[in-house]
């Protein structure tokens, strides 16, 4: 659970929480895609296209996550600001951020912009400061 809808609630200053769909979800400040459309190699066309309307791009990396997200050097393809946000609950080693902050620097994100508790809102103001 990477926190994808958490973070989208959070930034859409919604009161309800935002649900995980199957599906590419365009909402007044954010655009959320799901896992499944990054592990298929056909849909990248369609997720890089979403860059015409984006004033900028997260690529979010959960720290227990075993496999990366995102395909080597997807960033470099966005002409827009992509930021890195590493996202975990409760704790996490060392070693957990690590491997994180690979798997983020591998898709070629130039460095790790957030490190995001889920569980602690007052956190998700580095996401405001990121943003603005």
């Amino acid at each position: 659970m990477s926190g994808k809808a958490t973070i989208a609630t959070y930034l859409e200053q919604s009161e309800v929480p935002l649900r995980k769909v199957d599906n590419i979800v365009y909402r007044k400040e954010t655009v959320t895609v799901p896992d499944n459309y990054l592990e298929c190699p056909w849909m990248y066309n369609h997720i890089i296209a979403l860059q015409q309307t984006a004033k900028c791009g997260l690529f979010i990396q959960p720290m227990k996550a075993l496999k990366s997200t995102y395909p080597p050097n997807f960033a470099k393809v966005f002409r827009v600001p992509i930021f890195g946000v590493i996202t975990y609950r409760e704790s996490y080693t060392e070693d957990d951020y690590s491997y994180a902050k690979q798997l983020l620097l591998d898709t070629g994100i130039n460095k790790i912009n957030a490190v995001i508790n889920l569980d602690k809102p007052e956190e998700f103001e580095q996401l405001n400061e990121l943003l603005n």
